[in-house]
């Protein structure tokens, strides 16, 4: 009865248009109120402190910065550079180039968002300019944009890890290949819609010495990832202190390298970057006393029972967590959902064998597909804003890309080696 108490009241909060941090306040006092008066007001502010004050989170104010400072520096434009380069030449190349930009600018930046908006904004003008619809332009890089956040570095990664308790090093590990697959399978759809809507062909690969230009170009921008993974790896950063290092190479890189960013534009930068990192701090704060009152009413464990009576099989397990993980995406902002289903979804997940760092893998992706499901994807709003085209008719083009990123989710969930067997080799200690 309290669950579905509680799914009504959030419900109808969303419906009225309340916003999601809001909302998740709202009921956690609610409940308070209801099962306790107001002696548990005081563990409220304790746990907005507790939540939001973890050191990993510290990380992602410097991922979004980084992220804007490379939309801003001149990085994401010789990013494209490199990768039209590489698989520009062949029929409807601008789309697989979308969706390899994206890949690239994902071991760099971490967040969807950033890739939509910045990124995005060099790919639909290319591919306007190279004949492209714009509703194809628009929904490609939408639907590519959500590789951002599973390759690493990723700031859904971070606040999982911080929360579940999880190595933030091993979940970055384990998004690779994830990722990976993510791409390729966009392309294959790109490679269908290309055949059958006869798309353009891609310039001719510029000459030896013009490739090499490019690439130097574009090389210290590429080194990046390396700098930031091998950092983390190789024992000498943590994932936090990387996320400065990413946020310094990049200013450094637009200022003194590239020479476009100006001291001019950083107040707007760091505005920009505050506000988005405002954004997701709030609903942090209100969703670590929704978490905590979720734990103190044992709906965890209301849940595993409900689950089990329906099936004790791991894979029906599975298949129901990950179906009500999609249904949460199209309607709740991705962090909201990973702080608030961890502490419901992960005892789950625990009690079936499921690795904590392969759930945050299935997670990650779901989340991400729902960036791009109506009515509350955020890539979607982001793209239509950028490329000026309907948000219907972005959704209306996207569903053989969604169908094939939920194809992708399911080899995933299925197949735990896709996830474990890097972070296994490099020495991270999973749970068996």
């Amino acid at each position: 009865m309290l669950i579905a108490s509680i799914l009504i009241a959030l419900c109808v909060f969303i419906l009225f248009g309340v916003p999601i941090a809001v909302a998740l306040g709202l009921v956690a006092i609610g409940i308070m109120w209801i099962t306790a008066g107001t002696d548990l007001f005081v563990i409220m502010i304790q746990r907005i402190y507790a939540g939001t004050t973890s050191f990993p989170l510290l990380a992602i104010p410097f991922f979004i910065l980084s992220g804007n400072l490379m939309n801003t520096g001149g990085m994401t434009e010789r990013i494209f550079a490199v990768a039209h380069m590489i698989v520009g030449r062949i029929r409807g190349g601008l789309g697989h180039v979308n969706v390899l930009a994206s890949m690239l600018f994902a071991g760099m930046s971490g967040s969807a968002v950033a890739d939509a908006a910045g990124l995005g904004l060099v790919e639909i003008k290319a591919m306007r300019q190279a004949g492209y619809t714009p509703r194809f332009a628009a929904t490609l890089t939408a639907v590519s944009s959500t590789i951002g956040p599973v390759i690493p570095p990723s700031i859904p990664f971070v606040i999982y890890g911080s929360l579940a308790n999880v190595s933030v090093g091993a979940l970055f590990l384990a998004g690779i290949v994830p990722g990976v697959l993510m791409g390729i399978s966009l392309m294959v759809i790109v490679a269908i819609v290309a055949k059958r809507q006869n798309l353009p062909m891609g310039e001719a690969r510029p000459p030896v010495r013009i490739a090499l230009r490019i690439l130097g170009d574009a090389l210290p921008a590429l080194a990046m990832p390396p700098l930031i993974l091998g950092g983390i790896f190789g024992g000498i950063v943590t994932p936090t202190e990387a996320a400065v290092v990413a946020a310094g190479y990049a200013f450094l890189l637009g200022k003194f390298f590239y020479r476009v960013l100006s001291f001019a534009e950083l107040p707007s930068i760091l505005w920009e970057s505050g506000r988005q990192t405002a954004q997701v701090m709030f609903i942090i704060a209100a969703s670590a006393p929704f978490a905590w009152v979720l734990i103190q009413q044992e709906i965890p464990n209301a849940v595993i029972a409900n689950l089990f009576n329906l099936s004790r099989e791991p894979w029906v397990v599975l298949l129901i967590v990950n179906v009500v993980l999609f249904v949460l995406g199209m309607f709740i902002e991705g962090v909201a959902i990973i702080i608030i289903a961890f502490p419901v979804l992960l005892p789950v997940m625990m009690q079936i064998g499921v690795d904590p760092v392969h759930f945050g893998v299935i997670m990650v992706l779901n989340i991400m597909i729902g960036l791009v499901t109506p009515p509350v994807g955020l890539c979607l709003y982001v793209v239509s804003e950028v490329s000026k085209v309907p948000i219907g008719e972005i959704a209306a083009e996207m569903w053989p890309y969604v169908v094939a990123l939920i194809a992708v989710l399911m080899v995933v969930t299925y197949v735990p080696a896709l996830s474990l067997w890097l972070p296994h080799a490099l020495g991270y200690g999973l749970v068996r």
